[in-house]
């Protein structure tokens, strides 16, 4: 192909960019360049063009087709040097003719500029005190005080602004610069200052009506390192609307002050003593303070009575504006601390140097530093999105598909299209409901595209619920879109995982001191980045510059990630981890893939999520072809609510006009504005009726089930001893492996291929709930031998192996189990083997079954294709997502089930009341009234589909009902007998309040995820509900790691990194060694035979590093902790994996 480059660089700028165009194409101009180069020339060019580029690169790139006809390709760099096909302009005007700051400006940005620093000119102003002072100097022992700083800030404060109205306070803030009114208003704080010693009273009863400006600055201050919730009393979440006036108190901020009666009395006076008084005595902070109050006066929306704490796009962006100025000004270094900020007089310090633990800054200099930069960096936060490096000219987006299957899209996108100007203003929430296997990730890219100002470009994350799809849709951009790692940046937890990735893709192809400084710490060092493109240069680069991390989160115009590390932007609690996440949110479109995968405990966040991003101006696109009814309605509520926020402090003229709103799938592409949540139903509803006409008119059945009984255990009530429980428990795992292994000689009789020697082979997948039952009928398993003529092999896969054994399982079963060439699977050396040792020795068979027994993992995140499933029941949605795995490449039709579901699952077999829980949707409050299957389950089984997923089943008012108090004595649901009720009406109660006006009538959920978006219950301002809904929470783990020493044996440790260097602690104690005691029946085999030496071997030799250094990076797995007082041991073989024999 032949290009040509343009050039519209200026400054330095001009010479690297002539010095990477010389070096692959011919000057033919001053500023203009001509080659002949492959596409893969190209990407290299453009790759280092963005390396190094600046604010002052400009560089365009057009192909030549023909004769007559030229391509806009691309531009690096400020892309406003260019129009639309890149021509450049030959005149300027000064006029503003499109009034960016009309369509694109913040209209309330100004409120955000002065709450931020007015809010830093008070933020450290507890840390003035005797306790902490002492403290810093390395005078006292104790890291902590009775009271934290930010809340003795917030007394100051209170006492400062106590009985004024905003207009008040501010005006004594202007004339604090006069010597005597200063010295009078450090005098009168400290005669009103409260100081708590046990005592309560609510600092925000101290702001009245007329004090709405300062009841938002007084929460930044105490809320600017950790939002506040009840440490030691619990509220309830049905009283929130009162928390704020009636319960908060310090115990919001941290706990240290619950046993006064512990702390020495002199310690406690130290922390209400001020020996330098405050920095109202720093002459310097005087006149900042009067010039930001001065500009805060003449700011005609604080006169107005606005309700600031509750505007949540103002509140949050003040905070993220403070917290990232603290953060920044604390990280300086001495020398660059600003001499003109200090009054020499005022001697009270700030911090100290976490390298050399020297006193650093002093606490008038640090304050009135966080405000003013606090001010600049709100000032230039709308500026951002459209200065950060974008994807746009990326020819193909636009491109139409050639195949037919794929054809859909085209429709997509020119829906899409047609709003996009819309949807900047009004926001957007899409569906992306098409079928698997019909292009659903290039679609969402495609779709985000096309809503994309096209001159701006497009910038949008992709979030996920799983590591492994991370990488896999990393991978997928890349080759689909032909994405490099200059505009797509992949982030991931660990460095170890993506190592594993792309070596698995090349085979294709001591306690810390307190320094007084929370703010220093570095937010991100803990993610790992993937990313290698342009690096914002814009305003804020001043700000960001110390966190490379962060700046190449929000720098990628396209982010492929799990959504943990965007769940963040709501559920940090403390330490600033919000900051990156809400940057991110605030500057790109977010797509949310299989948001329906989730569990019900992390419903709430997700909602959380969904509307954060709608309150900070991203349009959101959910893409699942199983997406239930509940949760579309509960995400649309939620981004709505958000989005209301965005828009009255943005465009306010555009607040009630109703949200773009769009459906997708393979047949159907519509997109309108909607006004009201009525409308939406009524579009909703319609468009799934139609996706359901057209799935049972095309679908073939590919999955049919059949439920096989389990012989229920002998039981004996009159003997609960451990003894008899242990039994019943054994027994229960004889039946269940029994019926397994029957079930599988089966199944591979009717669901087998058949090798051209005549041997017949079959891969089938045992799906588990739970590890360590699952590991209790796999030893009975392995223990019994299969029929003559049968050989079985087996590969046990859950989460708890070493991450070197399991990224090996993974990578050895993605390449036999992608089953589109029939004939690749011959090739399997596996497979290929154990075919070939029938032949080498005496004891040979025709049916060789291979069989992955696992726990939920195998359902999803992996594009497997089995022969045939058996499943321990959890849910409706586990059996249909397992199902999606049964001939998902070759999609021939059974003609009998190739899917066996067993009627009763563990818990239930064993007798426990709350039987499809951990995972599923039954909960003591939301009962079956059946344990069996053949009463949970109707006609779901003939056919096995999304579409009970995707409409709800007719439900009536007595399955909300309440059932009668009885000897429970808690509020609870009627009991009910249907699998696909109690999964929908379980996701109801959860995510909303049930019956409205009625809803006493009703069981209803004591912290429904409607919550969070209630007007009447305002609660983002504290970590409470967070606190109670947190994401993925779970017992807390501890991480162990197999090491490996050369000419030594494999032994448990954990890494001790309080010194440097870090050191290993040996825990092969906690461990028991079951590698000798495991054997195999005979005619059974392990499907992938490595040792674990052997698989550390393996990766040694790729990276050429030794065996120690594999397993010390690669060794590592997650596991439970004990809880208090309880001895947990482990056991352990490398082809079972890690679990708990009890």
């Amino acid at each position: 192909m032949m290009v040509t480059f343009v050039s519209q660089c200026e400054k330095s700028a001009l010479k690297k960019t002539r010095r990477v165009l010389d070096a692959f194409a011919n000057r033919i101009g001053d500023n203009t360049w001509q080659t002949v180069i492959t596409e893969d020339g190209l990407l290299t060019v453009k790759k280092m063009l963005r390396q190094t580029a600046s604010k002052s690169t400009a560089v365009s790139c057009h192909w030549i087709r023909s004769r007559a006809r030229s391509q806009f390709m691309w531009v690096v760099g400020n892309k406003h040097k260019f129009n639309s096909e890149g021509v450049v302009a030959v005149n300027y005007t000064k006029l503003d003719i499109e009034h960016k700051e009309w369509e694109n400006g913040w209209e309330l940005n100004e409120a955000i500029m002065l709450a931020s620093s007015l809010a830093g000119l008070f933020h450290d102003f507890g840390k003035a005190n005797d306790l902490f002072q002492q403290k810093l100097a390395g005078k006292t022992q104790s890291k902590s005080e009775p009271y934290r700083h930010e809340w003795v800030s917030l007394r100051l404060f209170e006492a400062f602004i106590k009985d004024l109205t905003d207009q008040e306070w501010l005006t004594k803030l202007v004339e604090i610069n006069q010597q005597s009114i200063a010295a009078h208003a450090e005098n009168e704080i400290h005669k009103i200052l409260f100081k708590d010693n046990g005592k309560h009273q609510n600092p925000f009863n101290s702001f009245g009506d007329n004090t709405q400006f300062g009841k938002l600055v007084a929460w930044l201050i105490v809320s600017h390192h950790r939002l506040p919730y009840p440490q030691v009393n619990s509220v309830k979440l049905d009283e929130a609307e009162h928390w704020l006036t009636k319960c908060f108190d310090c115990h919001w901020n941290s706990k240290n002050a619950e046993n006064l009666a512990d702390i020495e009395p002199s310690v406690i006076n130290a922390n209400w003593r001020f020996v330098h008084g405050t920095p109202l005595l720093s002459k310097a902070w005087q006149n900042k303070a009067s010039e930001i109050s001065k500009r805060a006066l003449s700011y005609q929306k604080l006169s107005e009575k606005t309700d600031w704490l509750n505007q949540r796009f103002v509140s949050h962006l003040s905070r993220l504006s403070l917290m990232l100025a603290d953060h920044y000004y604390s990280s300086l270094e001495l020398k660059d601390s600003k001499m003109k900020w200090r009054d020499d007089s005022y001697q009270a310090n700030a911090n100290t140097d976490r390298k050399t633990n020297q006193l650093k800054q002093k606490l008038d200099e640090h304050n009135i530093g966080v405000a003013h930069n606090a001010f600049l960096f709100a000032k230039n936060l709308p500026a951002l999105k459209y200065t950060l490096p974008a994807l746009a000219q990326h020819r193909l987006f636009s491109q139409s598909a050639k195949d037919r299957k794929y054809q859909w899209q085209d429709k997509a996108f020119k829906a899409s299209k047609e709003f996009a100007k819309t949807s900047e203003k009004q926001g957007f929430f899409g569906i992306n409901m098409a079928s698997t296997g019909c292009g659903k990730t290039m679609a969402n890219a495609r779709i985000m595209y096309a809503i994309a100002d096209e001159r701006e470009g497009c910038r949008f994350s992709v979030a996920l619920g799983l590591r492994t799809l991370t990488l896999q849709t990393g991978d997928a951009y890349r080759d689909l879109l032909k994405l490099g790692d200059d505009e797509l940046a992949v982030l991931i937890g660990s460095n170890a995982v993506k190592l594993l990735h792309q070596l698995n893709k090349d085979d294709e192809t001591s306690a810390k001191p307190d320094h007084g400084s929370e703010s220093a710490q570095d937010f991100f060092e803990q993610l790992y980045v993937s990313y290698e493109g342009q690096i914002y240069d814009g305003r804020l680069k001043h700000w960001l510059k110390g966190n490379p991390k962060l700046e190449q989160l929000i720098s990628a115009p396209i982010l492929v990630s799990t959504i943990d590390h965007l769940m963040p932007a709501t559920e940090s609690k403390r330490g600033g981890k919000q900051i990156a996440p809400m940057l991110r949110l605030l500057t790109s479109d977010l797509i949310l893939d299989e948001p329906d995968d989730f569990g019900l405990e992390d419903l709430p966040a997700l909602c959380r999520l969904v509307n954060w991003a709608g309150m900070l101006g991203s349009r959101v696109l959910l893409s699942s072809a199983t997406l239930p009814p509940a949760l579309i309605s509960a995400l649309y509520d939620a981004y709505v609510a958000g989005r209301k926020h965005y828009n009255q402090a943005n465009f306010p003229h555009n607040s009630n006009q109703g949200v773009v709103c769009a459906w997708f799938d393979e047949n159907k592409s519509e997109v309108e504005l909607i006004k009201n949540k009525e409308g939406f139903k009524q579009k909703n509803n319609t468009f799934i009726e139609l996706r359901l006409k057209k799935l049972a008119a095309n679908s073939k059945v590919l999955r049919k089930g059949k439920i096989v009984n389990i012989e229920l255990p002998d039981t004996d009530n009159s003997d609960s001893t451990g003894q008899n429980i242990d039994e019943k428990n054994q027994q229960v795992y004889q039946n269940v492996a029994d019926s397994i292994h029957q079930q599988i000689h089966e199944l591979h009789s009717q669901h087998h291929v058949t090798h051209s020697s005549g041997k017949k082979v079959s891969i089938g997948v045992v799906r588990m709930a739970n590890i360590n039952p699952m590991i209790a009928v796999a030893k009975i398993l392995l223990a019994m031998s299969p029929r003559a003529n049968y050989k079985f092999h087996f590969c046990i896969y859950h989460s708890q192996f070493p991450l070197a054994l399991r990224s090996y399982k993974e990578f050895r079963l993605d390449k036999t189990l992608t089953r589109y060439d029939e004939q690749a699977l011959w090739q399997q050396p596996e497979i290929a083997n154990a075919l070939k040792a029938d032949v080498l020795n005496k004891i040979s068979a025709d049916n060789h079954v291979f069989i992955v027994l696992g726990t939920s993992v195998v359902e999803v995140g992996r594009d497997h294709d089995y022969d045939w499933a058996i499943a321990e029941p959890s849910s409706l949605r586990s059996i249909i997502q397992l199902a999606g795995r049964i001939q998902r490449h070759r999609q021939v039709p059974p003609t009998t089930a190739n899917l066996i579901v067993l009627n009763q699952n563990i818990r239930a077999l064993k007798g426990e009341q709350v039987a499809y829980c951990k995972p599923g949707f039954e909960t003591p409050e939301l009962p079956l009234n059946s344990k069996d299957l053949n009463e949970l389950l109707t006609t779901e089984l003939d056919n096995i589909s999304a579409m009970p997923r995707i409409v709800e089943p007719q439900m009536s008012r007595g399955d909300f009902a309440k059932a009668p108090i009885g000897s429970h004595n808690r509020e609870m649901a009627n009991a009910i007998k249907s699998f696909a009720i109690q999964e929908h009406r379980a996701l109801r109660v959860t995510l909303d309040v049930i019956g409205g006006k009625k809803k006493d009538l009703f069981y209803n959920s004591d912290k429904p995820a409607a919550l969070w978006w209630n007007e009447n219950s305002v609660i983002d301002w504290s970590a409470e509900f967070i606190h109670q809904t947190e994401f993925r929470k779970s017992q807390p783990q501890e991480e162990f790691i197999l090491r490996l020493e050369e000419d030594e044996a494999l032994t448990w440790s954990q890494i001790d990194d309080t010194c440097y260097p870090p050191v290993y602690l040996e825990q092969s104690n906690r461990f028991i060694d079951e590698n000798q005691s495991i054997g195999l029946a005979q005619g059974n085999h392990w499907w992938f035979n490595l040792s674990v030496e052997e698989t550390y071997q393996i990766f040694a030799d790729k990276l050429n590093e030794s065996l120690r250094q594999v397993s010390e990076t690669f060794g590592v797995t997650g596991l439970r902790e004990p809880r208090k007082d309880q001895e947990l041991n482990w056991h352990w073989h490398e082809q079972l994996g890690v679990f708990d024999n009890k």
